[in-house]
């Protein structure tokens, strides 16, 4: 018998099991291996539990209200369990059902029926929701499926009963030998007693026995060869109303195929990630009677055990906990369905998840550009020859200006390291910042990504593992049940590949294509990498670049030691070269001139006022042979060449017709989409306006229309057909003017980045809504059909429209009985010809992208609002993946994605759904382990948690219990920490259980200005981490002076915290001489800390400083007093 033992945490508990009966609760009861003491619940918690353990599993046992039954109910069960128990995994709904027999399933009473997903069904099909049109009773939605863990153990589980027998007889044996009061009603009740009458055929007497049925009515079935249950799998129907009638049962198991029939799963389903298990104990018909309940809730509970008793412990944990995750939906989108797990896939997924930067594909572009015979000059330069062969030298820069070729050097030299390091089993990784494929701003995070995906894809086609941190990094935060990382994630990840993969060679090309701060975050790190002693023999990093930096940083101060090869006296051969294959290439097309001394004379002067430029001679070239064709011409336009760039660009902005709107639509798409467009895309962006209605062709332009309009500032790419600007620098200098006044040179009407952003993301919606595409965004839905609600309270839960739901549950007394209500109805969407319409797959993408900044005021507010909030299961046009088919479902999955792209006005429309935001708001996010706060807090999103803290819970505890403000000082997001600390009813310390405080955070990271905070805030200094360290002794042991100062200095006991001793035997005297900081080992002294006080271990710190080759600290403290002649207990 099992006995309450001690009481546990609820974050033990991982299994729900979920009972409709008492009956059905005593089974479950029964089948504990250990029970557990209880402990109160949450305030919004009503249920009553049963605690105990089943295989090892902490299971949950909890039972509906006495006499209450339905799919309501059990969600409300659900959904208050959540609140208590926030580590449950999955659940098991287990208990008796109604039998559905049939000429090929022959189920008997006591059988067992496992939930079963189908291609069209989640296993769980609920038979009474649904609409009437045309007098005919449709069923709508389908019910989400039991979670991938609990499927395979079912597959295991039904393989193993097929070569061998089943448990469940000595599961039962077991049970009666522990309880043998449940002998009498738990127990087979005799063949005799199981009886199918023939559906036709209805109960004659009000007794709940049959007796009196006529027994020439029964159903004559061929004795089994033993009264052990046997098991079906397949679809299990539920219900808000019994079913108690044969005719119906046949008619309902014929439709829907389903195997028996309850009235708890469907309200489950969506709430709680379950496996439905049950117990035969009637045959669903007027016959129904309670003779074979306890029986029938026995096998199933039996059934249940023998089940966990084959998922392993480890895996359930592993697995995400419901709060921490979205449930997954029973048909999810082809992007979702690319992220999952299984088979050879595992590893290609998670390297796509880890960078969506293709490398390789950019390469092969920007290498087809590359010109015969040219960048030989760099790679024989004696320099890149040594720091290419040689272990001394690790650093080196290729300077030149703008457009001198830097670019086509980087992929000759990404061509020669790769075959370099493939002829030593080594690897070659690379990143072209000035050449990516989308438009956003480029960051650290992007390369490091890049690079840790690209080192991981080698160490997988070379057999080799990658090392155990850097596995459970990116599992952690790009496997399955990940949590959204930022660039402080990514360093200590590629920092282990850095160390763990010697003689790799690292090439990032562009570096002056970010913006100033993420410069000085990046080449620090690689400046600390490459000059660590402990730094892997053979690792080598080439940067290319400008001369000068934005912010006016010099890569040759910044990293000492670095060498350098500049381009400017270096590529006058290559960009003759240039000249000469240009002018064969355009004369195909045109003969400039018949002069050949001329000709002669135009390639001596272009190269002579290159000043080592390609993308200078380029523009020239362009110029003259657009707009001259006279040999007098030529000589004029030599004689009046522009001498900079910023004069070229200038002279083409004036050679374009801006009078033709396409030319400004062109730019402004070159400039403001978010990836290269393809031509035939751009040809549709700029043939239509916001006014059209509809898609026509003879609208569009041709594609050397489009190209040509803006005089040479973009061109065509034929390695994708993809059109781009002429060089990353031509969107700088229309920046620039645009700034200028009418009278100077400018650009009428070219936006800036927000207003382009919009205008881009406008047209979008416009274009969606075009009538060809039937989404009907600008149109009320005219038609209406009759649906049939069998339970007001169930529909208006799930209405989408919130006029309907009120109007649903003004009934009063008759909301709970089914009823016919008429309803709005839109024509079915179709899904359209996307390779009819070119520029269909871009709206689609990013139209939610490109309207961060739209506004009430927006004459596409409408539409966008409808655009963001309708669904079509035909064809998805949200870039969010939903976390289910309800509507509350949908609006998780927007306001999750509105969060982590700092989407505000999507946020505002999740806030106007302020009743159902309210059940999602503080879950996590779908494809994430953090609600919102977490993830806005540690991201630092400012103006998002300022929303979020309107309505998210403020001390909500994440999966590792801990909170916004924890995320936020982790990361040092400085004014989200003081707004989080401004909030009324902050924990300052965070919560109980908690791994450590937000300040024990601040001081391990080195956040003086957030300790400081903290500290105002009466933060606890003298809390300690989970290894017992306090903030004082992290802050000693990182090497944080400051905040070691700061500590102090602000009344902590210092005697007390000098003597106090974390796990690792430290006090923190010890842990900054074990690391050699020391200027905080002299503070330490400074303010009191005792030279000769031993560590947990005995040693003294002296001791520690000599051992670990801190001389200078060794110094100090026998300069403070320490006593050379003393030994410690180890007689040191």
């Amino acid at each position: 018998m099992a006995t309450a033992t001690l009481t546990r945490h609820p974050q033990e508990y991982t299994v729900a099991w979920i009972c409709a009966l008492p009956v059905e609760m005593a089974a479950a009861k029964a089948m504990l291996d250990e029970r557990h003491g209880d402990f109160p619940t949450m305030p919004s918690d009503s249920n009553t539990y049963i605690l105990g353990s089943v295989c090892g599993h902490n299971i949950v046992i909890a039972c509906l209200p006495s006499g209450v039954y339905g799919t309501t109910s059990a969600t409300t069960l659900a959904t208050e369990m959540r609140s208590t128990f926030k580590c449950i995994r999955f659940g098991l709904m287990v208990g008796i059902g109604g039998g559905a027999p049939m000429k090929n399933v022959d189920i008997r009473l006591g059988d067992i029926v496992v939930s079963k997903p189908t291609g069209r069904s989640g296993g769980v099909i609920q038979h009474d929701y649904g609409k009437t049109m045309s007098g005919e009773f449709k069923r709508t939605g389908i019910l989400n499926k039991p979670p991938r863990i609990l499927l395979t153990a079912v597959s295991a589980l039904e393989a193993e009963h097929m070569s061998g027998p089943s448990k469940i007889p000595a599961v039962l044996l077991d049970m009666v030998a522990k309880y043998p009061e449940m002998r009498e009603s738990f127990t087979y009740r005799g063949e005799e007693q199981d009886l199918l009458f023939d559906s036709e055929y209805d109960h004659c007497d009000s007794k709940p026995s049959c007796s009196a049925c006529d027994t020439r009515k029964l159903i004559v079935r061929p004795n089994r060869r033993t009264h052990d249950p046997v098991i079906h799998y397949g679809l299990i129907g539920s219900g808000n109303q019994v079913v108690k009638d044969g005719r119906s049962r046949e008619k309902l198991a014929r439709e829907l195929d389903v195997l028996c029939f309850e009235m708890e799963a469907a309200g489950l389903m969506d709430i709680l990630p379950c496996l439905v298990i049950r117990g035969i104990c009637d045959y669903s018909d007027s016959h129904k009677n309670k003779q074979w309940q306890g029986y029938a809730a026995a096998t199933a509970a039996a059934y249940a055990k023998e089940l966990l008793s084959i998922v392993p412990k480890h895996r359930v944990i592993n697995e995400d906990a419901i709060i921490e995750r979205n449930w997954a939906p029973s048909e999810s989108r082809t992007s979702n369905m690319a992220l999952r797990q299984n088979g050879n896939q595992d590893t290609e997924n998670l390297l796509e998840r880890i960078s969506t930067y293709d490398h390789e594909r950019i390469h092969q572009r920007l290498s087809q550009k590359r010109l015969a015979g040219t960048t030989r000059w760099f790679l024989n330069d004696p320099t890149f020859r040594e720091w290419l062969a040689t272990k001394s030298l690790s650093s080196l820069w290729c300077s030149g200006k703008i457009g001198s070729g830097k670019t086509m050097i980087a992929t000759a030299a990404v061509d020669a390291t790769k075959s370099y390091a493939a002829e030593r089993h080594s690897v070659a990784v690379f990143f072209y910042c000035g050449n990516n494929e989308y438009q956003g701003a480029l960051d650290m995070f992007h390369i490091l990504s890049s690079f840790i995906k690209q080192i991981c894809g080698f160490l997988q086609q070379a057999g080799r593992p990658c090392p155990g941190d850097v596995t459970r990094g990116i599992q952690k935060f790009f496997g399955r049940d990940r949590t959204q990382p930022d660039v402080h994630d990514l360093k200590p990840i590629f920092t282990g590949l850095f160390y763990d993969v010697p003689d790799t060679i690292y090439i990032i090309d562009g570096i002056d294509a970010l913006d100033q701060e993420q410069i000085k975050q990046l080449l620090p790190f690689f400046k600390k990498l490459f000059s660590d002693p402990r730094a892997p023999s053979g690792s080598k990093i080439l940067l290319l670049s400008r001369d000068q930096l934005p912010g006016y940083i010099n890569i040759a101060t910044l990293i000492r030691g670095i060498r350098e090869i500049s381009t400017s006296k270096n590529v006058m051969r290559d960009i003759e070269t240039y000249i000469e294959t240009s002018f064969i290439d355009k004369t195909m097309y045109r003969n400039l001139s018949d002069d050949p001394l001329l000709i002669k004379e135009i390639k001596q002067v272009l190269l002579a006022k290159s000043n080592g430029m390609f993308l200078w001679v380029y523009l020239q070239l362009e110029i003259l042979w657009d707009t001259c064709y006279t040999d007098a011409e030529i000589r004029s336009a030599l004689a009046t060449l522009p001498e900079t760039l910023e004069e070229t660009y200038g002279r083409c902005v004036d050679r374009i017709n801006f009078s033709d709107g396409r030319a400004l639509k062109v730019l402004k798409w070159v400039s403001f989409a978010t990836r290269p467009l393809h031509v035939d895309e751009l040809r549709e962006a700029v043939a239509f306006d916001l006014g059209d209605t509809e898609w026509k062709a003879e609208k569009i332009p041709q594609k050397n229309v489009v190209i040509g309009c803006c005089a040479n500032l973009i061109v065509l790419d034929l390695a994708d057909n993809c059109v781009r600007f002429a060089h990353s620098s031509v969107k700088q200098y229309l920046e620039k003017v645009r700034e200028r006044t009418v009278q100077e040179k400018c650009i009428p009407s070219y936006p800036r980045t927000k207003q382009g952003d919009q205008e881009c993301g406008e047209f979008c919606i416009a274009y969606l809504s075009f009538l060809d595409f039937n989404l009907q965004l600008s149109k009320l839905p005219t038609e209406s059909t009759v649906v049939q609600v069998p339970s007001s309270i169930l529909f208006a839960s799930r209405a989408v429209n919130n006029g309907l739901a009120k109007r649903l549950l003004s009934w009063g007394s008759n909301a709970t009985r089914s009823s016919s209500v008429r309803v709005p109805e839109t024509r079915k969407v179709s899904a359209p010809d996307r390779t009819k319409y070119k520029f269909l797959n871009y709206a689609v993408a990013n139209w939610a992208m490109h309207t961060k900044h739209i506004s009430g005021t927006s004459p596409s507010w409408q539409k966008f609002k409808q655009l963001a909030t309708c669904f079509s299961e035909t064809w998805n046009f949200h870039p969010w993946i939903p976390s289910g088919r309800s509507p509350r479902s949908q609006l998780h999955s927007l306001f999750g994605w509105a969060v982590k792209e700092q989407h505000i006005p999507l946020l505002s429309i999740a806030q106007a759904a302020q009743s159902d935001l309210q059940h999602v708001c503080n879950l996590p996010l779908v494809g994430e382990k953090l609600p919102a706060l977490h993830v806005a807090s540690k991201l630092g999103y400012k103006p998002i948690v300022e929303i979020l803290l309107g309505f998210c819970i403020l001390n909500q505890a994440d999966y590792e219990v801990y909170t916004a403000l924890h995320h936020a000082v982790s990361r040092g997001h400085i004014e989200v920490c003081r707004l989080l600390l401004n909030t009324h009813g902050i924990k300052v310390d965070g919560l109980p259980k908690s791994l450590c405080t937000p300040l024990s955070m601040a001081a391990s990271h080195g956040h003086e200005k957030i300790a400081l905070l903290l500290i105002e805030k009466q933060a606890n200094v003298k809390a300690k981490n989970m290894n017992r360290q306090t903030p004082l002794s992290q802050a000693a042991q990182n090497g944080h002076y400051a905040v070691v100062k700061l500590l102090l200095k602000n009344k902590i006991d210092n005697a007390a915290h000098f003597k106090s001793v974390d796990n690792y035997g430290s006090t923190p005297l010890t842990a900054a001489a074990i690391k050699g900081h020391e200027a905080v080992v002299k503070l330490l002294i400074d303010n009191g800390a005792d030279v000769n006080l031993r560590d947990a271990f005995g040693y003294l710190p002296l001791t520690i400083a000599t051992k670990h080759g801190h001389e200078a600290i060794a110094k100090l403290l026998i300069k403070n007093g320490a006593d050379v002649s003393r030994r410690d207990i180890h007689r040191h």
